[in-house]
């Protein structure tokens, strides 16, 4: 599976603009690329942009339906821009050309993770997607591996608050060590926001 979970789209009040979703996109895709899954963690959620999934520049009636809108990280937006296979704004592929939607929960059969973390194509409508968002990006692995950590030194503070109030043999040094990972990874995660920025 690419991603841990599935967004969904809530039915949400009509807005004038598109832009006027954001908010509610950053909920419904938990604050994530919904093409990628790249976290929005590290970058001012205005950088991430509002994609139209069916283009606006061909389908301007979906301008601001907010079931035609992604919250998708710049990288796969850009990427996608405008490419359509086809006429009909209902019909985003052909099975082996074009788009699946990210709220479709079907989107994770052509697209998963390796065990590395790099994202995979699993079908030829995966692989184009796939080269068309550029999804073979070493960013996207790296900021899959990055927020592991981040769970994963949630778990370390656990321990090292057990360590501390145990009486094991070699608690000390236990401590010690998990308290290193967990600086090192804070000083990780401060050097990649500083990067954005």
């Amino acid at each position: 599976m690419l991603r841990d979970a599935i967004p969904q789209r809530r039915n949400v009040p009509s807005r004038p603009h598109y832009t006027d979703y954001r908010d509610d996109l950053r909920t419904d895709f938990n604050g994530r690329c919904g093409y990628c899954d790249d976290s929005d963690f590290h970058c001012d959620p205005i950088c991430f942009h509002i994609d139209h999934f069916a283009p606006k520049s061909r389908f301007k009636a979906l301008e601001t339906e907010y079931g035609n809108l992604v919250y998708a990280c710049r990288f796969c937006n850009v990427r996608k821009s405008s490419h359509w296979v086809g006429l009909d704004p209902a019909t985003p592929n052909d099975g082996k050309r074009g788009f699946v939607d990210p709220c479709d929960p079907c989107y994770d059969a052509h697209l998963s993770r390796s065990t590395e973390g790099a994202i995979i194509s699993r079908s030829a409508l995966g692989q184009y997607m796939f080269k068309r968002l550029g999804l073979h990006l070493v960013r996207h692995q790296v900021l899959w591996h990055s927020r592991r950590a981040r769970k994963l030194r949630d778990e370390i503070d656990l321990l090292i608050v057990r360590y501390k109030q145990s009486n094991l043999p070699n608690s000390a040094i236990y401590t010690a060590l998990l308290e290193r990972y967990r600086d090192l990874t804070i000083a990780i995660d401060r050097y990649e926001g500083q990067a954005h920025e």
